[in-house]
C-alpha cells in the first residue's frame, strides 16, 4: 500500500528531471548566486527581444504583401483610381525598407549579442573559480562588477544618452558609466 502512495511522488519527480532544461556546457553551476542570475537575467532578455525581432519582421512582411495585393486588384479593377495603385506600392516600397533596415538590426544585435554572453559566461566562470583573488566590493555588488568589465564602446540605439563627464553614448538606464566609472543620474520610471 505505501508503495502505491508513493508512486505519483515518483512519477512527478521523474517528469520534473526529464523536463528541466540541461545547462550549456561552459555554464556555471547553478549555484552560483548573482552572477549566474545575470546571466540568465540576460539570457531572458535576449529571448524577448529575439520574439520580438521576428514579430516585427513577419509584420513588415505580411503587411507590404497585403499592400501590394490591394494594389495589383486597384491596378485591375477599371473602378478604381490609377494614383491609388502607386500610392499603396510606395508604402509597400516604404515597409520592404522597414523589413530590410529591421533584418540589418537584428544581424547586429544577433552579433553583439553573442560577444557579449561569452565575455558574461568568462567572467563568471572566472570569479568562481577557487583560486581567483575577490576583487574589492563594487557600488553594484556582483552584476556591477561583471557589467564594468567588459569591454566598453559606445551605444548606439534609441536608447542612448551621452555620459555628461566623458561624453561616451552609454544606454539609457545605465547608472554607472562603463567607460568612466561616474555616476549617471536616475531616471525615473514607472
Amino acid at each position: 500500500m505505501k508503495m502505491l502512495l508513493e508512486f505519483p511522488h515518483r512519477v512527478i519527480s521523474t517528469l520534473r528531471s526529464r523536463f528541466r532544461p540541461d545547462p550549456a556546457p561552459d555554464a556555471p553551476a547553478p549555484s552560483a548566486g548573482k552572477g549566474q542570475n545575470l546571466l540568465r537575467l540576460h539570457e531572458y532578455q535576449h529571448r524577448v527581444i529575439v520574439d520580438i525581432f521576428k514579430t516585427s519582421v513577419a509584420g513588415f512582411f505580411a503587411f507590404s504583401l497585403i499592400l501590394l495585393s490591394f494594389a495589383l486588384h486597384t491596378l485591375l479593377d477599371p473602378r478604381s483610381p490609377s494614383w491609388l495603385a502607386y500610392l499603396m506600392t510606395a508604402v509597400s516600397a516604404a515597409l520592404a525598407a522597414g523589413l530590410y533596415r529591421t533584418l540589418r538590426e537584428f544581424r547586429s544585435y544577433s552579433e553583439n549579442y553573442e560577444e557579449i554572453t561569452e565575455q558574461l559566461r568568462a567572467k563568471v566562470v572566472q570569479s568562481l573559480r577557487p583560486g581567483s583573488a575577490p576583487a574589492a566590493k563594487a557600488k553594484g555588488g556582483v552584476e556591477q562588477r561583471l557589467l564594468s568589465s567588459l569591454k566598453p564602446r559606445e551605444h548606439k540605439g534609441w536608447d542612448a544618452k551621452s555620459c555628461k563627464a566623458c561624453g561616451r553614448a552609454i544606454e539609457l538606464l545605465v547608472t554607472v558609466c562603463p567607460a568612466c566609472g561616474n555616476d549617471q543620474e536616475d531616471l525615473l520610471v514607472n
